[in-house]
């Protein structure tokens, strides 16, 4: 894939990603380079996050987070009805990438969500990544450092 800026995806994942979206389910730990920082979490099928995604939604208990949720869902069943379109043939077309129980750490060293969060991110802009679930560091509670000193 290849924006307007010309930055291109890298090849490798998008197959990679593009075969774990023709599994009924499937899930790997993943850790990625992305502008602002390093993202980690378990790679899933689009279609298994937008299920799980929708089912967060809902607990919302309103219409809205109804109708919300059922476009997740309606999601969910494009990406079931192109995987049983491509009989498993993996074609590198995709352009998102989908990660369950995500954390980051920013440039500045600054920790993401514990526990982690569904995220979604642009193939294009991961710059690398690897196998793999980078170790986040344990952040002390506040107060607990209070009595060090």
């Amino acid at each position: 894939m290849k924006e307007m800026t010309g930055r291109r995806a890298d090849f490798l994942l998008q197959a990679f990603v593009d075969a774990a979206n023709q599994m009924d389910d499937f899930s790997m730990a993943l850790t990625l380079s992305v502008p602002g920082g390093i993202v980690t979490g378990d790679l899933v099928t689009a279609s298994r996050w937008m299920n799980e995604v929708a089912t967060l939604v809902e607990m919302d208990g309103s219409e809205a987070a109804y109708h919300v949720a059922n476009v997740y869902r309606e999601q969910a069943g494009l990406y079931r009805r192109r995987r049983a379109q491509n009989r498993g043939e993996v074609l590198g077309e995709v352009t998102y990438i989908h990660l369950r129980d995500a954390q980051w750490v920013t440039g500045s060293g600054m920790l993401g969500p514990e526990p982690g969060i569904h995220w979604r991110g642009l193939i294009v802009d991961v710059a690398g990544w690897s196998l793999g679930r980078l170790p986040l560091p344990v952040m002390p509670e506040q107060g607990a450092m209070q009595g060090a000193y």
